[in-house]
Parts: C-alpha cells; structure tokens; sequence
C-alpha cells in the first residue's frame, strides 16, 4: 500500500477531526496528557528504578554537594557537565518513589508545553487539534525516553520551544533555553553555536546566559572542587565521551556497522565535520528566507537531524528528540495546508520512531533503522533547500497563523 493509497482512505479522518467541535477537542486533549501524566507517575512510583537511567544523576548530585569525590568517575558514567547534577538536586533529596515520578513529570510537562508552544504559533485557530494529533504521533518514539527517566524527553522540548521562540524574535528566552539545554546535555552545543552564529541577535544573550549557567556552579562551597569537576568534564568529554565503543549506538555509525562496515576514527572524525559543515551551509540558505517561522523551524530541524545521525553516543530512544518534530509537522501538514499525503507520509514517520514498541519487529530494526529514516530525512531537507528559488524553502509554508504570530 502506497502513501498516496494510505492519504486517500484517511483523507475522510482527517477531515472528520478537523470538523470536530472544540470543546470535544479540548477535553480530548486534558484527559490524554492527564492519563498520560497519571499513567507514568504510577509506574515509575511502583518500581522507582526499574528501567531506569537516573542512578548516573544521583550519584552525581550526591556527590557534588559532598565535594569529596569526582563526578566523573569511570569510563562512561555521568557525562554531563555539574548543571546536570545541580538541576536534579530536588528530586534525588525527596525518597525516591516521589522523587523520581515527579523528574518525569517534569519531563512530560516540557514534552507537553512545546508542542502546544507550536502548535498556536503555526495554528492559533485549530490549535487544540493540531496539538491532539502531535501529541498522538510523538508518543510511539516517547514511551523508552518517558520510563527511564534521560533527558532526552525535556531536551526536545526545549529544542521545540527555542525554535517558537526564535521564531517569535523572543531572543533572551530563547538563550535561557539553550543555556539550559546545554546544562542538561553537551550535545547541545550543536544548536547553540548553530543559532548564535545564523542569529546575531542572540549572541550576547548565549554569552549572557551560558556565563550565568556556568557560574552558577560557583554556589557550591568549595570553588575548588568546582574547578576540578570542570577540569575532568572537559577531559571525559574529549577522550572517552567523544570516543564509544560497542555497537550500542544508533547514529550513521551503528547503521554502518549493522550491514558490517565498520570505519576507521579518522573517517569518522572527517564524516562528522563534513555533515556539520553541510549542514551549516544549508541552514545559510535557509537564512535567506522571510519567513521566519519556516527559517527558525527548518534551522532547528536541521540541528536536530544532525544530532540524530551525527552525534556518536545517540541512542535507539534519544530519537523522541527528532519525534516531537515529526509530530508537528503531521498535524501541520494534515489540518492546515490539508496535504493529506504528506501528512500519511509523517504519520509513518512517527510509527517508523516506535519500532522498539513493536515486539520482535525491534531486534530486526534495533540500530540501523532509525538512522536510515533520519539520513532520508535529511536528504529531503536538503533537496527542499536547494531546489530553486534557492534558500526560499523549508519544512512549512506560510500559514495566516504563522505569520501573524512570528514576532513581526
């Protein structure tokens, strides 16, 4: 069955959702996210570490306000600057059957506040479904990210929030979330130098923003060991961190390694800086355009592609940060340019980001698919930016709702 075949037979469910009143909607809406919150609370308060990945931040946070024993112990470990471990102070002091489902809470309201950021920025006139059919397609790449606990669920939020806000001309905002960003994972230092190099306006609020993140560090009693544990950060992240081993990771690498090829460091190393620099340059045309909202949202759909595939410690469920993307652009293309054959084609998408929940279909797409989605998607990025008009293109087209909300 072909996507235009699957658009044609659900063109009638499209249009039925969008035809439904907005009470209904609105109530659909509360009561999902409301089981949703209620659904992992309950499971993770049962069995507090049972899947769970948060033991790194514990120990971390314990140790930082001990100030006798390194944060950066092991070969992997903790891996994330001291922020990290101060961030998650909270709830690593309450016991950890509160503690830890009140961290995914937090994690879901982050989820849940970005795709409705998005969704009456693009929509404001039919923002309650587009926010319904966003969250339904974000969840098959959400639930592993949602039970353990990663970081990985807030950062795509974030990354969603920055692009609104961007897009919004919101500048100072918009730093404080990719100072914060940063303080939760390094990796996003990717957007951070991408926006602040294609956004001038942001420079001084990053460098504002990440001086007072970093500093805040300094709170600690003990400013010595503060140096130390920024000291072996930066040395973990440039020679353990920087380097895995195993074939455990799902970016382009683990896809080449599943069919048995296996490159040497240096290809590696020149892969990466290629991709990086590929992507910079797109972004640059994308730049050229207008319209903000498409030239905000493309950028960071771009960082975040790059992310996926380029960023040697990605993991089968890092992907729910591309998956709220996926999420808004379906619902985007479904109810507000009624593209109901791109819209089949998001759709499959997301299912396509779910694979760990499909049973066995898991250990036969386990590292390898997902990075192959990701690389068509970047391609397709690429191919929609280089088109002519050059530069004059992205993942959305201007919408009445786009652009009387863009800051202008």
């Amino acid at each position: 069955m072909t996507i235009s075949t699957i658009a044609s037979r659900g063109e009638s469910l499209w249009t039925f959702l969008a035809e439904l009143p907005e009470p209904h909607v609105r109530l659909a809406n509360r009561v999902l996210w409301a089981f949703l919150a209620v659904l992992l609370f309950t499971i993770v308060a049962v069995d507090p570490m049972g899947r769970s990945a948060t033991k790194e931040y514990q120990d971390a946070s314990t140790r930082w306000w001990q100030g006798t024993e390194s944060l950066y112990k092991g070969k992997n470990n903790f891996l994330y600057l001291p922020q990290a471990a101060i961030i998650y102070t909270p709830f690593n002091l309450l016991p950890r059957r509160v503690g830890e489902p009140l961290w995914r809470m937090v994690c879901l309201a982050t989820l849940a506040a970005s795709l409705w950021a998005a969704a009456r920025l693009l929509a404001p006139k039919k923002s309650q479904i587009v926010f319904l059919l966003a969250t339904l397609l974000m969840l098959p790449s959400s639930f592993a990210s949602a039970r353990n606990g990663q970081v990985n669920m807030p950062l795509a939020g974030l990354y969603l929030l920055i692009a609104v806000l961007i897009a919004r001309h919101r500048w100072h905002p918009a730093a404080i979330l990719l100072a914060l960003a940063l303080a939760l994972k390094p990796i996003s230092i990717v957007p951070i130098l991408l926006c602040g190099v294609l956004y001038p306006r942001l420079i001084f609020p990053l460098a504002l923003w990440i001086v007072v993140m970093l500093g805040a560090a300094f709170l600690h009693p003990d400013p010595q060991f503060v140096l130390e544990q920024y000291t072996a950060f930066f040395q973990k992240l440039t020679n353990s961190a920087a380097k895995p081993t195993g074939h455990t990771w799902c970016d382009y690498a683990g896809l080449l390694k599943t069919v048995g090829i296996t490159l040497p460091d240096t290809i590696n190393f020149l892969i990466r800086a290629g991709a990086a620099a590929t992507t910079f340059g797109l972004c640059l045309l994308v730049k050229r355009t207008r319209e903000p909202v498409r030239q905000a949202f493309t950028i960071m759909l771009f960082a975040v592609t790059y992310l996926m595939l380029f960023n040697p410690r990605t993991e089968t469920n890092s992907y729910i940060i591309l998956g709220v993307w996926i999420g808004i652009l379906g619902a985007y293309e479904g109810f507000i340019r009624k593209n109901f054959t791109a819209a089949a084609a998001w759709v499959l998408f997301a299912l396509g980001l779910g694979v760990e929940n499909y049973g066995p279909i898991y250990h036969l797409t386990n590292l390898w698919f997902k990075a192959l989605l990701t690389s068509a998607l970047f391609f397709w990025l690429a191919w929609r930016v280089l088109r002519p008009p050059f530069g004059d293109a992205g993942i959305l087209l201007p919408s009445a709702g786009s652009e009387s909300n863009s800051g202008k």
